[in-house]
């Protein structure tokens, strides 16, 4: 596994006063109108760990209203990002050998960087909660091998051998086949101190034993318990920084020109006073020139006859004549050598090119080609319909954008394979709906190798599939600056625009249904999507479930949704949609409600969470893993009360998630439920690991209920 980004979060950013944590999985996406600070979000990530080396320049990226005191305040200390990496496998085990602590500890690191580019780095999360009881029965029984191999034991009587055999063995015989907690190990560690005040009178050479090699490794879990700081040194936080993912920032700035005047572009090189705008130009040219392994130097001065020319002074350094020297037979053929040279450098980059875009764009069967001529190096395209060379300028701003972006990701991630991040801002804003809708489509494919956020305000790049990725992006009207929350539902009055994209895309995924076929089943929340497709995934990687791309899950909102939503969906041949509803009260009053109305002559259309599993109020998270819920729900809501020890199997989940939380004072924000299915998708691997077999009966009899009249 490599490093990746779990969550990150942005201070005194340009338009950002403070950030929410903004959690990352491996494909997310940041909705919200022009002006609302998304890209302000991913520049300020991009500068963590930029993979072209972009600086941090104050006067740009310091809140302008705040710049006066940027100085004077000593502001080049603020911390400006902050994000925490979950470090890879390999690293873990390094770091945690060289610290001497538990790998759990170690495994997440936070990074910050400050506005003068040094970074901070360390392991905030120290603290754990408990340990496998394995590890401790190990501990014990490696304990007693060392003991027998100690003249201090073997020299004892039989007596005192055996009762301290019986000892360390109760203790082994008494540890809960559960994790431990600090209370458990603390419990053993005074008992061997009890026993040893017992047993061992005067002796010295077994209470040492019994300090250095049990009491000493207990109290390393005491420590991590306790969440004891974890000490760096300098190796360690190189080592962490030289691990965590680069990252690849595009935005349409840096689209290239068809004709690139050369002696500009190597003038721009040199420079340091750049527009920000003008910085992305030069970035995607270098990387132009990088691909073809060729610099704009040599490609202009071969692009140019070469003459010798003598130049004759006075006495001021001042030319009085010039003439121009013929170049010897040897000198012409070297020369011609090289523009040969170059020529078949700028072909075969351009055929490599062709060869690779062609895996990518899915618009077109394009071919590109290389041309420098003089003081100007030119990109030409053409296709199967236009066989034309034809200059990318010329083509379409779709093209140019997504011709542009393939080259930085190709140069910047050394052919899509190095540990990096892709921030993509408003990524194919000028492809046309349909090619926005391949391009959701490569993303999921781009983001199982590479992580991906991404910003849009467009519905056709709004993925349905990973709603639960999606976070809203809005200027709260009171501060004027710029907030984001996973919860869609959030603050509506100021993120009523922000979030439009996503109820358009809601209404295309409705279109879909119609125009290619699929099977509809409405569902209340966007949580129930989420849950309903992890089901889907697990069915059909186990081979249980066929026939399975033509469902399509559809939120509604709750069911004051339904009735709409059901009415657009089953405009074509009045055919109803399915609808699976939560078995609490306010669902088996709507289910019996639209089964004496809509749907009274399709009763079987209407499903409830308890047809598939008993007579109680169950909700759709009642069907998920209860383990995956309880460890997901204590590590977001830590409090002296596990919800672990609160919980009952034989009833709902949700209602004693809620009542643990009133009686911790734990309060759970609106879209709690949408937040905890977010979490468990993006751990689906490890909670869909090991399954109960009647879960998965029950999953297997949805899907061939919703299935049964496609068969």
């Amino acid at each position: 596994m490599t490093t990746k980004l779990t969550r990150f979060k942005v201070y005194n950013f340009r338009s950002i006063e403070e950030s929410d944590w903004i959690e990352a999985a491996d494909n997310s996406c940041l909705v919200g109108t022009n002006e609302a600070g998304k890209t302000n979000l991913l520049i300020a990530l991009w500068k963590l760990n930029p993979a072209n080396d972009e600086p941090i320049v104050p006067l740009d990226d310091f809140p302008r209203h705040l710049y006066s005191n940027f100085k004077a305040d000593g502001h080049s200390n603020d911390v400006f990002i902050a994000a925490d990496f979950l470090l890879g496998d390999t690293i873990q085990k390094e770091i945690a050998e060289e610290l001497k602590c538990d790998i759990s500890q170690i495994k997440t690191s936070l990074v910050k960087r400050k506005y003068d580019g040094k970074y901070y780095i360390s392991f905030p999360y120290s603290k754990l909660d408990s340990f496998p009881s394995h590890r401790i029965k190990t501990l014990i029984d490696s304990f007693k091998t060392i003991l027998e191999q100690k003249e201090a034991f073997t020299k004892e009587s039989d007596e005192l051998k055996a009762t301290i055999n019986t000892f360390l063995e109760n203790e082994i015989n008494s540890i809960k086949e559960d994790d431990v907690v600090q209370a458990d190990v603390q419990g053993i560690i005074e008992r061997a101190n009890k026993f040893q005040e017992d047993n061992f009178g005067k002796k010295q050479n077994l209470p040492i034993i019994f300090r250095k090699h049990l009491i000493k490794k207990l109290d390393f879990f005491i420590n991590a318990f306790e969440g004891k700081a974890i000490e760096t040194t300098s190796e360690i936080r190189q080592k962490v920084l030289a691990n965590i993912p680069q990252f690849v920032y595009y935005s349409d700035y840096g689209n290239l020109d068809s004709e690139i005047f050369l002696p500009r572009v190597i003038e721009d090189f040199e420079r340091k006073d750049l527009t920000e705008s003008a910085r992305a130009k030069v970035r995607t040219l270098d990387v132009l020139f990088k691909y073809v392994k060729l610099s704009p130097q040599e490609i202009y001065e071969l692009g140019n006859d070469r003459k010798v020319v003598i130049k004759k002074l006075n006495h001021s350094n001042q030319v009085i004549s010039t003439e121009e020297e013929e170049l010897s037979e040897e000198e012409i053929q070297e020369w011609a050598d090289k523009k040969r040279e170059r020529g078949i450098l700028l072909r075969s980059a351009a055929t490599q090119l062709t060869k690779s875009f062609k895996q990518w764009w899915l618009q077109g069967d394009y071919i590109f080609a290389f041309e420098a001529d003089g003081q100007h190096f030119r990109i030409n395209v053409s296709d199967s319909l236009r066989p034309e060379a034809i200059e990318l300028e010329g083509r379409s701003r779709g093209l140019q954008w997504f011709f542009s972006f393939f080259l930085v990701f190709l140069v910047e991630t050394k052919e899509g394979h190095s540990n990096t991040i892709l921030l993509l801002d408003e990524p194919g804003l000028s492809l046309h709906p349909i090619a926005q809708y391949d391009l959701a489509k490569f993303f999921r494919k781009l983001s199982e190798d590479n992580q991906l956020i991404y910003t849009s305000h467009s519905p056709f790049l709004v993925d349905m599939d990973n709603l639960a990725n999606v976070k809203a992006v809005y200027v709260d009207k009171q501060t004027g600056r710029t907030k984001i929350s996973a919860n869609l539902r959030y603050n509506e009055e100021d993120a009523e625009k922000s979030i439009y994209p996503i109820h358009a895309a809601l209404g295309l995924t409705v279109s879909d249904t119609l125009l290619l076929g699929c099977l509809p089943v409405l569902v209340e929340g966007v949580s129930d999507q989420v849950y309903l497709s992890l089901l889907k995934r697990f069915l059909i990687g186990k081979g249980e479930l066929q026939y399975s791309k033509e469902i399509v899950f559809i939120p509604t909102g709750g069911v004051r949704g339904m009735g709409p939503v059901s009415k657009l969906v089953s405009s074509r041949e009045d055919d109803l949609p399915f609808v699976l509803l939560d078995s609490d009260k306010t669902g088996k009053e709507y289910a019996k409600s639209l089964k004496s109305g809509r749907y009274r002559d399709e009763k079987d259309k209407v499903l409830g969470v308890a047809d598939f599993l008993s007579d109680k109020e169950y909700e759709i998270e009642d069907l998920i893993p209860t383990e995956a819920i309880i460890s997901t729900i204590d590590r977001m809501y830590r409090c002296d009360q596990y919800f672990e020890d609160f919980h009952d199997s034989k009833k709902p989940i949700v209602d004693q998630i809620e009542d643990w939380a009133k009686n911790n004072s734990i309060d759970l924000e609106d879209g709690w439920k949408v937040e905890l299915a977010r979490t468990i998708q993006n751990r689906f691997d490890k909670h869909f690991e090991k399954i109960d077999d009647k879960l998965v009966k029950s999953w297997k009899e949805i899907f061939e209920k919703l299935l049964a009249e496609k068969k």
